[in-house]
């Protein structure tokens, strides 16, 4: 090869790397603004499980309607001993994600309300995990408040992942839910995202943050860990997996600090994102178990 064909190829090449320098930041940027706005995205499939794949008996669909009129889907079983717990999914989940915590508590007598978060699974709506998400779970009390089988000043609540992130929102204001369990939850969206997004720092998380702006969701709204102290003094349980590395344990145990007495937290171990029941059976069913019996004094 002459000097001309070599100096040909080397502008080739040249070419060829200053396009690789320009796309491959472009596509981080766009598959982490793409990912976050998935958990926006209506996620419309049937659940998972069938009543009787749930093993509750008494377990029967349900639906109720918020005020402005979206329609809610999800299950209910009535309790033994007048109490009840309301079970909430997480991001792009559905209420059968919370089958195990519902057959522990439901075991022990407590009757159990699962729903689907406006947007996901069956229920009608738009995700924001805002507003509307506050509104459907108010309206998920008011509700179970209604039902002949339940004492309305012995409702708790259960909240998974971005469920507790709304739970810890309405509990802050709403006296009608007298103890609360929180797992796997952040203690700030914003936290999370840098979390989540935290490999090549801003060029993943500010396209990701865009995305929770487009999407609507006011990240500085009634944050968890600047409302949670207002939960006291209702008795407060906060979960997390040992081995949890979307929220790590670091993120529960700051939750925690954040929180007043009464306050406990369980830390499972061999559990990650979810999946307590199935990683420490015993000491996660004793321990919700117990928790929740606080209702019933």
């Amino acid at each position: 090869m002459g000097m001309l064909g070599w100096m040909r190829s080397l502008k080739v090449q040249l070419g060829l790397a200053a396009c690789v320098a320009l796309l491959y930041p472009a596509l981080v940027a766009f598959r982490a603004y793409r990912d976050e706005r998935r958990c926006f995205i209506p996620v419309r499939r049937p659940a998972r499980l069938s009543l009787a794949e749930f093993a509750i008996p008494g377990l029967r669909d349900v639906s109720f309607t918020t005020p402005e009129g979206t329609i809610l889907r999800g299950v209910f079983a009535p309790p033994r001993n007048r109490a009840a717990v309301i079970l909430t999914h997480g991001s792009q989940g559905e209420h059968s994600d919370l089958m195990p915590e519902a057959r522990l508590l439901h075991g022990a007598g407590f009757g159990v309300l699962a729903f689907d978060w406006p947007g996901h699974g069956q229920s009608d709506g738009r995700i924001e995990w805002g507003a509307g998400e506050r509104r459907a779970l108010t309206s998920a009390l008011g509700w179970l408040s209604a039902q002949p089988e339940v004492d309305p000043a012995r409702i708790g609540a259960f909240g998974f992942s971005m469920g507790g992130h709304t739970v810890t929102q309405v509990a802050a204001e709403e006296p009608r839910l007298r103890a609360v369990a929180l797992a796997g939850t952040p203690p700030d969206p914003l936290v999370h995202l840098h979390w989540e997004y935290r490999h090549l720092g801003a060029l993943r998380r500010w396209p990701a943050r865009l995305a929770l702006i487009v999407s609507g969701m006011k990240t500085d709204e009634q944050v968890p860990e600047q409302v949670i102290g207002k939960l006291a003094p209702r008795p407060l349980l906060l979960i997390a997996g040992q081995d949890d590395e979307l929220v790590p344990t670091w993120m529960t145990e700051r939750l925690f600090a954040a929180a007043h007495e009464p306050k406990t937290l369980l830390v499972v171990p061999g559990a990650g994102h979810g999946g307590y029941a199935e990683a420490s059976p015993v000491e996660y069913s004793r321990g919700l178990v117990r928790f929740f019996e606080a209702l019933t004094r």
